[in-house]
């Protein structure tokens, strides 16, 4: 019987909501993690570090979630936003080219400007509104241009279990009484990481290399999903602060309407991400 050889991974941005996830749940997907670097052992800013950790495993794919995510900090720290976001992207795919490995590599929905009143989908012209978008829009050129063998993923609106972000922690945050304060206006799809993982798993499988859209199908507010979160969980949502856009003191700009279509993996047959909601089910379920 002919059986599809293992795959075996390393991970970078290991430590961050996405970098956990993929740590996680790779295995029971059948791809083994042989190494998961953070910044600390493997900047990939650092051209020598990245290709010595690569060649040093040989891994059949690679995972990059590694990325400088303060959006309001880049608009005043551009440059070291473009090195970890650009510059970093293309030396791990430099890497990857040496070692013959397959890269999966994170990108963003702040690619987009958000004007647009359908969903992006992976034909859609960029229009980044700051640093940080612009400098995840030159990493999936470089990425693009550096290695065929990629898989540019977008991703937005993430959130997790152990996360640090927002979105992350307002699960417990409403089963604790805390106060929220969340976006009324701007809008989203709030997407959990484990399904994300579920579908890049699959394309490592593929050789459909390219760019895709992963985030959960349909859009909301913060202020609705966590209003959302505490029905479901029976808390009171008195403690949520729905504001406007303007009251949350944001530096940079961001995307008004931020919604993606997964239209690739939809026509892949891989699109298995699911509504906000069904994502946000099974969230409170695995967090029970």
């Amino acid at each position: 019987m002919n059986t599809a050889p293992a795959l075996t991974a390393v991970i970078l941005g290991a430590q961050g909501t996405l970098g956990r996830s993929l740590l996680e749940h790779l295995p029971r997907l059948g791809i083994e993690v042989i190494a998961a670097h953070a910044r600390a052992t493997c900047d990939i800013a650092n051209h020598s570090m990245i290709e010595g950790a690569l060649l040093s495993s040989r891994p059949s794919i690679v995972f990059n979630a590694a990325a400088y995510t303060n959006v309001d900090k880049a608009e005043d720290d551009e440059d070291a936003c473009y090195l970890a976001n650009a510059v970093g992207p293309e030396n791990v795919a430099l890497a990857c080219s040496r070692v013959g490995a397959k890269l999966v590599h994170f990108s963003t929905d702040f690619v987009f400007d958000g004007e647009q009143e359908r969903p992006y989908d992976e034909f859609d012209p960029v229009s980044p509104l700051g640093a940080y978008g612009r400098s995840k829009v030159a990493g999936e050129r470089l990425v693009s241009a550096c290695w065929a063998q990629s898989f540019v993923v977008r991703v937005g609106c993430l959130y997790g279990h152990g996360g640090k972000n927002f979105p992350s922690t307002i699960l417990d945050r409403l089963k604790r009484g805390e106060s929220i304060k969340a976006d009324a206006e701007r809008k989203g799809s709030p997407t959990w990481v484990v399904p994300v993982v579920e579908a890049c798993a699959a394309l490592a499988r593929s050789e459909w290399f390219g760019l895709y859209h992963a985030t959960a199908n349909g859009e909301t507010t913060w202020a609705d999903y966590a209003h959302f979160l505490a029905d479901k969980i029976g808390v009171s949502a008195n403690n949520v602060s729905a504001l406007p856009y303007g009251a949350l003191s944001l530096k940079a700009a961001r995307p008004r309407r931020s919604i993606l279509d997964n239209r690739m993996l939809r026509l892949r047959g891989l699109d298995t991400l699911g509504t906000w909601q069904d994502q946000a089910l099974r969230y409170i379920e695995a967090q029970a």
